[in-house]
């Protein structure tokens, strides 16, 4: 793999990337020590994640020897189907695509995907997914797409798919001991997505927010960003309060952990807030005691690029800028702040960025009573099952995933 980012990856550089050697002088006491990036360490996204043997059934990348990731990118410009000459002589059909592809691929096969179904096929997918042998026939026998996408999700994560690098799990876990936040008992997280989304994705948002607030004049709203505060109402109200036996309101607390782009102004906005029982707290609708943690490195850049998609506005960059550590610094309060955020009781978010739509799909479980069909075997030694017993979409749940504005619809691929 060839690339233009420092070290070899755009998610940067952890310690283990790096080989030492010695540069020999006429001295042994002169000797000195230089630090390069080893020949045989990951490179690109392998350098986050392992690759799963089930996907690719343990074959190296096709056509080493004659394509570079200079020549795949420029093949992924538009849909290719290519057959090209593996370094052991074999030949091999490879479609290259880029990300607007997929998704327009996506969409173009969406009716077409239950054709057949229930069918032997989807089973044995599902179960090289990790299904159950229950699991897989429900999986066979969904026809709805959005249902079938959701189900597909929490077989996934049951599965953990996802499976970070050593060096990624252990420096994550690193850096979540130095959170404030008491992790080691139930919490809630709020995402707030500001920056470079809110110019042009999702003003139309923002504009019909001001506007079910009363403001008119599209072009002199208060902000330009919908207020922490409206992510705070989609707490209970003051009439689902609980009380106790003499009618007193009881007080909940609450741990919520902010993941944000723009953590300046939204610590002034909780400062702002009524209802103030320490500088970091406060009583939210009479019983939500809310207790608010950041990030340990919120001063810095969150976007992994930077402070965007476009990276480091001028003048703007921070220590390390876009050098091999300061990337795999970033990189590493990302995933902490997605492993906050994908394991919280509670999560309020948006669906207008893509790790709002991401920390989403992590949240998505099998429901519990697919498990009951697993093991009911009928006479001939096969499962039982009753089919249709639950409607569409039952069979997996959300957990508890509140949307702050915009749409509330969480979109399959392609859309």
């Amino acid at each position: 793999e060839i690339n233009t980012y420092a070290g070899g990856s755009q998610f940067g550089c952890p310690i283990d990337a790096f080989r030492e050697t010695m540069t020999q002088t006429s001295s042994l006491r002169h000797q000195q020590a230089n630090w390069n990036v080893a020949s045989d360490f990951p490179l690109g996204f392998s350098r986050l994640v392992e690759h799963p043997s089930w996907l690719s059934h343990g074959c190296e990348v096709p056509c080493s020897g004659t394509h570079s990731y200079k020549d795949w990118r420029k093949l992924s410009i538009h849909w290719n189907e290519i057959t090209c000459t593996n370094p052991d002589g074999t030949e091999v059909n490879v479609v290259v695509s880029g990300g607007s592809h997929i998704r327009a691929h996506f969409r173009k096969q969406e009716s077409s995907m239950t054709i057949g179904h229930p069918s032997p096929a989807a089973e044995k997918w599902a179960t090289n997914l990790g299904a159950t042998p229950g699991e897989a026939e429900i999986f066979s026998d969904l026809k709805d797409t959005r249902a079938i996408w959701d189900y597909l999700l929490g077989l996934m994560n049951k599965a953990g798919f996802l499976r970070f690098r050593p060096w990624i799990a252990r420096d994550v876990e690193l850096f979540l001991k130095s959170f404030e936040l008491p992790t080691g008992e139930s919490y809630d997280a709020i995402h707030v997505r500001r920056g470079d989304k809110l110019v042009e994705e999702a003003r139309k948002d923002v504009v019909k927010y001001w506007l079910s607030q009363g403001h008119r004049d599209e072009d002199n709203l208060p902000t330009d960003y919908v207020p922490f505060a409206h992510y705070l109402s989609k707490w209970d109200g003051r009439d689902a309060c609980p009380v106790d036996d003499n009618g007193e309101v009881e007080v909940i607390k609450r741990n919520v952990y902010v993941a944000t782009d723009d953590p300046v102004v939204v610590h002034e906005e909780i400062a702002a807030l009524p209802n103030h029982i320490t500088p970091n707290t406060i009583l939210w609708n009479e019983c939500h005691e809310l207790t608010f943690y950041f990030n340990p490195t919120d001063d810095s850049a969150f976007h992994l690029n930077g402070d965007g998609e476009g990276g480091f506005e001028e003048g703007r960059e921070v220590e390390g800028g876009d050098s091999c550590f300061g990337r795999y610094h970033r990189n590493i309060a990302s995933i902490a702040d997605m492993m906050i955020l994908s394991k919280a009781r509670t999560f309020i978010g948006e669906f207008n960025s893509n790790w709002g739509r991401a920390i989403r799909t992590m949240r998505v479980r099998l429901s519990k009573p697919v498990a009951q069909y697993d093991g009911a075997a009928n006479g001939d030694g096969s499962i039982a099952m009753e089919r249709n017993i639950q409607e569409v979409g039952s069979f997996t749940r959300t957990l508890d995933t509140r949307i702050a504005w915009g749409s509330d619809r969480a979109r399959t691929p392609g859309y």
